[in-house]
């Protein structure tokens, strides 16, 4: 039997903090309750778009929303990139895909530096956006 995952432990502990038992979130979901178990329990896989329901079904905040997907991506071991306008560019894509190619091969002192070089994008992009707002 596999160990729960990040993921499977928020969405049991959502549906215990709502009082709802296992049928009543299946149902909510659009799901068996026999598979909504197997994904609390990491025998299963998170089906893409569970957590665009999940918040949608439940009303969760942008916080809680960020909290599904990060638990969704250490389970799988996986990240979903939304190229947004970008989708259609070439440096854009190539991007994309030459960062999730190279990304297994990066050390530890590389991510966090990379980490800290796109949270200064990050903010330079804000700060732009609120200029182009003014």
């Amino acid at each position: 039997m596999k160990e729960p995952n990040a993921f499977g432990k928020i969405l049991r502990k959502m549906r215990v903090d709502s009082t709802e038992v296992l049928g009543t979130m299946a149902k909510r979901l659009e799901i068996s309750s026999a598979y909504l178990s197997s994904i609390e329990s990491g025998e299963k896989p998170i089906p893409c778009g569970l957590v665009d329901n999940i918040v949608e079904k439940y009303g969760l905040s942008e916080e809680q929303r960020q909290a599904l997907v990060k638990a969704e991506a250490e389970s799988k071991g996986v990240v979903d990139v939304d190229l947004g306008e970008n989708k259609n560019s070439d440096a854009g894509v190539e991007t994309a895909v030459l960062f999730a190619r190279d990304f297994s091969r990066l050390t530890d002192e590389q991510l966090l530096k990379l980490k800290s070089l796109l949270e200064r994008f990050e903010k330079e992009a804000m700060k732009d956006s609120r200029r182009n707002d003014e």
